[in-house]
């Protein structure tokens, strides 16, 4: 199948839906959009940067909908919480010709 010519027939096609959705729903997406980028190091500014940007579809909407000042509200209060919060993943360490401490032995 060529790139750009979608066959119908094929069961792997990548197909999108739109779905009703209310205040109540917005506001639970931005939630669980900003909390997730918050927990992953994402600031105030860096957050509202993502619900403006029209590429990303669902936060957008929210936006959108919910106006700027609900939005910011969410991201403050997602910021505030994970903000403090950074994760780091090390390689463990190299233990090639480490020497362990010996145990005493009970006797």
């Amino acid at each position: 199948m060529p790139y750009g010519d979608p066959d119908a027939a094929d069961p792997n096609l990548l197909v999108g839906v739109s779905l009703p959705g209310d205040r109540d729903s917005d506001l639970e997406m931005a939630w669980a959009v900003a909390e997730e980028y918050a927990a992953v190091g994402y600031g105030e500014e860096q957050l509202m940067r993502l619900f403006m940007n029209p590429r990303f579809g669902g936060p957008h909407e929210a936006l959108r909908r919910l106006g700027e000042e609900e939005v910011r509200r969410v991201v403050r209060e997602c910021v505030a919480a994970w903000g403090p919060v950074r994760f780091v993943v090390e390689d463990a360490p190299d233990l090639v010709g480490l020497r362990l401490p010996r145990q005493r032995e009970e006797g």
